[in-house]
This record gives C-alpha cells, structure tokens and sequence, in this order.
C-alpha cells in the first residue's frame, strides 16, 4: 500500500511540472489563420514542440516542461512570426495569439499565401541517392523550391540595431532595398525558386525575384583579397568540409539590409553558410551570422529545400516596379 501511494505521489508531481501554449494565429486582416504550424523550441536543451492552428485559428502545443520558449511561425508571403522567452509554468497554459504581418511583397499577386501554398502542393521530390560530380564531390546543382526556415536562430541585437530596425519599421519599411528594385536582405534564401550551378571552381547561385539574382562562389580561392570591394551580396569563397559546402561571405554594401527585419549591418558582418545533400531531392541550409558591430553574438540560421526542377524565369524588376509611388511610409 505504501508503495502504491508514493507512486502515485510520485506521478502527480511529475504532471505538475508540464504546462502549454494555447491562443489564436490571426493573419494580417485579423481573421482566423487555418493550417499555421506554431513551433515551440526550448531554450534550454533545444528540444522542439510543434502545434498547428485550426480553422478557427485556435492551436495548442501541450506537454511543455516548465520553462522559457522561443515561437515561431514561418507562412510563405507573410512576415516570420518569432516570439523569444515565452514563459511556461507547470500546470498552466501561457495564452499567446500570433498575429500575423505582411512581409516584403504585401501579398502582391503571385506572392500571396494562397498563391505559395498552392505551389507547396505541387513538391514532389525525386527519391534517391545523392548524386556525386566525377571529382567526389556532392553534387548540389539544380533548381530548388524557396528553403524552409526549420530554426531562425536567437539573434540577440545591440540597442541601436534595434532602434534602427524600428524606426524601419515604423517607417513601413519604405526605404526597403527590394522595394527599390535592389537586392533584398542578406540572410534571405526564401526565394520562389533558386538554382546551384556547379563546377570545379565555381559555383553560381541564381535567385529568382531579386535583383540582380545571381552571386558567384569562388571555389579555387583559399582567402578572400586584401581590400574586397564591398558588394551587396558580399564576397564569397568556398570550399568542401567532407561532404558539406562551406561558403565563406565578408564585405558587404552597406546600403544593404541584414534581414528582412530591417535591422542594419557593420563592416565586422561575416556569414558563412553551409550547404549539404542528404539525398537527391533535398537540400539543408545553415546560416552563421556573426557581426559584433550589431550583435551580442552569432546566431545560426536552419532551412531546408526540396529539388523542384524545372528553370527560373526572367526576372527585371525595374521593368513593371510600380511600388515606389505608392510608398510613403509614416
């Protein structure tokens, strides 16, 4: 008899130590969101617990241990929702409604989120092996769908860095680069489609709806020149860890944005990126973002692409930009 009462002593303490988040996922207008996936990663430890909204927008995530939580949503065409040190107490439910905001494109046809879950129906990546290059190494070449944020990192940023970000913000990101048909923020890979070209020496990358929409990765070259010339997508020079592209990103234009955040850049920004090919139809991608003029820390960017084949079409933006009359900020 004792045993079974401390046993269930035992277990309703446990029970006690689990909490949960709960509310709503609005979108922009303020109406129910149906289908968001809410991703909540601890803060200690990093394990990941993921819920997804209803058609009335209400989600849960359950069975949270007592503690503090970063919240992510990521929807194509709208802004990533990340919330950082959500608070759950054990036996509790933390109320938290996400509401949703237009990202860069203001859901313009074509860019809406309709328009980008259609598109994510159409994913059918091939099965197989990853193909290798006749030298060994992984091949990473094709046209790929727009990655996948899986973690957007803790960016922990400077007070002015966060005052420069609001005052953008504030300003309904007017002076946006890719608004002005210039290349958008440094850390943005969620294109609609972007295509690896790869040989020995080179790599291009190729971007759809950007400008200019292509940057080149120098394989053959071991350091970066002395005094690089400043360039939006910056200088990058690469080479194999295993079977890991390694690209090695300083010197960047700094009329350029860091993240589509609005938050700006010094001439410390240093990005390295990885690229791996676990297979033929999928591509994994880090970001490591370290820039102590704007930052406390590096902070690291996970995402995921899905072969999607095909070719990327023409894009000019100056040929039919109709956004810059109509933006006046605040």
């Amino acid at each position: 008899m004792r045993f079974a009462v401390f046993v269930l002593v035992l277990s309703s303490a446990a029970f006690g130590q689990v909490g949960s988040i709960e509310g709503k996922v609005l979108d922009p207008t303020g109406s129910p969101h149906a289908g968001a996936a809410v991703q909540a990663k601890a803060n200690e430890g990093g394990a990941v617990f993921k819920g997804v909204s209803s058609d009335d927008g209400k989600y849960s995530i359950l069975n949270l241990p007592a503690g503090a939580y970063d919240v992510t949503v990521n929807i194509g065409g709208l802004r990533g929702y990340d919330k950082k040190d959500v608070m759950v107490q054990g036996g509790k439910a933390t109320n938290l409604d996400i509401h949703l905001e237009e990202g860069t494109q203001l859901s313009t046809l074509g860019e809406d989120p309709q328009a980008i879950a259609a598109k994510l129906k159409l994913h059918a990546p091939p099965a197989g092996a990853t193909p290798h290059t006749v030298d060994g190494k992984t091949d990473l070449s094709g046209v790929w769908w727009g990655s996948t944020t899986t973690d957007p990192g803790r960016p922990e940023f400077l007070a002015a860095a966060n005052q420069v970000a609001k005052q953008r913000a504030d300003m309904n990101s007017r002076e946006s680069p890719q608004a002005h048909c210039l290349p958008s923020a440094i850390t943005r890979t969620t294109y609609p489609l972007f295509a690896l070209v790869q040989s020995k020496d080179l790599m291009v990358i190729i971007q759809d709806d950007d400008s200019p929409g292509f940057r080149q990765v120098y394989l053959n070259e071991k350091e970066h020149p002395q005094d690089p010339n400043p360039a939006w997508y910056g200088h990058s020079i690469g080479h194999w860890d295993g079977d890991t592209l390694v690209i090695d990103r300083i010197a960047f234009d700094p009329r350029a944005w860091l993240d589509q955040g609005g938050h700006p850049h010094s001439d410390k920004l240093h990005v390295v990126e990885r690229y791996r090919r676990p297979d033929m139809g999928h591509l994994e991608i880090d970001l490591t973002v370290e820039d102590p003029g704007v930052l406390t820390k590096p902070y690291t960017i996970k995402r995921v692409s899905e072969l999607a084949g095909g070719e990327i079409n023409e894009f000019i933006c100056t040929e039919n930009n109709r956004d810059v009359e109509h933006l006046v900020g605040k």
